[in-house]
């Protein structure tokens, strides 16, 4: 199969380097807005604003981390007051983690800078081209996922 890319430059697309450089982008935007959160407390609470009341597993599998490095996040989120840990009323052996008045509060501005950030990054891109490489991130990442 013949292709546009190099071994290095197909490499350096899928083994993060875009992400990374969105990350960066995006830290640069959240402290120039007086928001102190890490890309890691912004996917916990990414997934809260959505799933508010979820367990630590939905919010590992979700975010893609194990248990551990949830747990940190979760007490980090704590003690900035954005998260509160709350006994499962089924399953007292799990807690579930809500989001609290302040945690909800940043919702909006922190968006805003995401899609502002987002917006940024896919400028003077076709929104057609962007769809085949929404598709074709998603056929890679459905290939590996499989051979599980």
């Amino acid at each position: 199969m013949e292709t546009i890319f190099t071994t290095e430059n197909l490499y350096n697309l899928l083994s993060g380097r875009i992400p990374s450089a969105f990350n960066r982008a995006l830290m640069t935007h959240f402290k120039a807005n007086g928001i102190t959160l890490t890309k890691e407390q912004w996917s916990i609470l990414a997934v809260l604003w959505k799933k508010n009341g979820c367990s630590q597993q939905v919010l590992a599998d979700d975010t893609y981390r194990d248990k551990p490095s949830i747990t940190r996040l979760i007490d980090n989120l704590e003690k900035e007051a954005l998260v509160e840990r709350r006994p499962d009323k089924n399953d007292r052996r799990l807690n579930l983690i809500f989001l609290t008045e302040k945690g909800k509060a940043m919702e909006e501005g922190v968006m805003k800078i995401v899609d502002q950030t987002v917006t940024e990054a896919v400028r003077n891109i076709d929104p057609e081209i962007l769809q085949i490489v929404r598709d074709t991130f998603i056929q890679i990442y459905n290939n590996l996922e499989t051979k599980k």
